[in-house]
């Protein structure tokens, strides 16, 4: 009966719906889009240099190992990196190193810090041509920044410099130059040597301090036998506490989540953002159906009296009317979610939405991907508020005498 009872006034009861209907459409389509752009977001920082595992030579080396990597040399890196491997969903393990040093070109210098990684492991996106989306990157690489001028170190290079576009900027310097970096031992002695310019690379943030090689030139710069850490990048970030849990006691390792805190902070507050919209649509849909579900409840006493004299109980007519709200929230906030996935496969099938991380970097198409979540955070809430809408009224319509609702105009 509750559910016959909503399509008494089809036109009344969509109007009434609108409002829940509309707002859980946006709803849905912003979700989408900031799900898609927070897991971009987070593969970028993953494999910006930060893989999803990190496992280095003691605990200390995420406090100050950036700037002294030589205090804290793995012991077994290889045997680290063959139990990494063997690991289901592990794409690539490897090492890295890493130095400062203060590079001179001309009269000019600057002070850098030289990351180091094997080359088949970096990766330099080429420039995008005007109008187009940039290209698919490799997932078993790190993304370092956006290639500008020449080109990244290959496999069988040595002694050549992947400068940041300030770096290069303050040093006057461009592909086929040769930089004099100066860089301190591990024993505290200076090391220098003449390196050459590959390429230019832009990254907004970090293109003035960090420089990068490949890691073979690295480790016969610094003298040394062992990294200091070691990398692993997974096909899925959902198995980092599955890896971490199989690494032998006593390694010091560390996961994407711990060593990402600045996107752990913004997913934190793109999740308060959504929080923030879906209650005032749950308010604004709490009014709008307790105003209907209290005219419902107006128009119909004399069929509450007749209920009630014919044997009904106030139990059974308080069902009634809650279960009548409950049926509205739940085909609004379905009629909702179904438009907004609807939505979405419209953006999508038109490319997506665009989306430029910074000046000079390239446009990215960001598609828009709700998922299950999208269903069960909207509906819910959306179901119990309108149960709630309903409640109010439905006690006025058995507060009143079968007699008393019979004499109703």
């Amino acid at each position: 009966m509750a559910w016959r009872n909503i399509f008494r006034q089809k036109r009344r009861t969509l109007i009434a719906l609108s409002a829940l209907i509309v707002g859980l459409a946006a709803l849905v389509v912003f979700q989408g889009y900031i799900a898609r752009m927070m897991s971009g977001f987070r593969d970028g920082t993953i494999l910006g240099g930060l893989g999803h595992v990190q496992v280095a030579g003691g605990e200390r080396y995420w406090d100050d190992g950036e700037y002294n990597p030589y205090a804290y040399l793995l012991k077994d890196a290889q045997g680290v990196m063959d139990g990494l491997r063997k690991e289901h969903g592990v794409l690539a393990a490897f090492p890295s190193t890493g130095f400062t040093s203060i590079a001179g070109f001309g009269e000019k210098s600057l002070t850098l810090l030289v990351k180091a990684y094997p080359a088949d492991r970096m990766y330099f996106s080429p420039p995008a041509e005007p109008g187009k989306p940039a290209a698919e990157a490799p997932i078993d690489r790190f993304r370092l920044g956006l290639l500008v001028a020449g080109r990244a170190p290959g496999a069988d290079d040595r002694d050549f410099i992947v400068l940041g576009e300030t770096a290069a900027r303050i040093l006057k310097a461009k592909p086929g130059d040769v930089v004099t970096l100066m860089g301190i031992l591990p024993d505290g002695a200076l090391n220098g040597r003449d390196f050459t310019v590959s390429g230019v690379y832009r990254d907004s943030g970090r293109d003035k301090m960090f420089a990068f090689t490949d890691y073979a030139t690295a480790m016969d710069f610094t003298l040394i036998a062992r990294p200091p850490v070691v990398h692993a990048i997974l096909s899925d970030p959902g198995r980092t506490d599955a890896v971490l849990a199989s690494l032998p006691k006593g390694l010091a390792r560390r996961g994407w989540r711990d060593l990402a805190p600045f996107f752990i902070q913004v997913n934190t507050m793109f999740a308060g953002f959504l929080q923030i919209i879906r209650m005032i649509i749950l308010i604004v849909t709490l009014f709008i159906l307790g105003n209907t579900m209290n005219r419902i409840v107006f128009e119909r006493m004399r069929e509450w009296g007749t209920l009630r004299a014919l044997g009904t109980t106030r139990t059974g007519i308080l069902a009634l009317v809650l279960l009548e709200g409950t049926f509205l929230g739940l085909a609004g906030s379905a009629l909702g979610i179904a438009l907004g996935f609807a939505m979405s496969r419209i953006v999508n099938l038109c490319g997506g939405l665009p989306y430029k991380m910074g000046a000079g970097l390239p446009v990215y198409m960001i598609t828009l991907a709700p998922d299950a979540s999208a269903v069960w955070l909207n509906i819910v809430p959306a179901v119990a508020t309108a149960a709630l809408a309903s409640l109010f009224p439905a006690r006025r319509a058995v507060g009143m005498t079968p007699a008393e609702c019979l004499r109703q105009i």
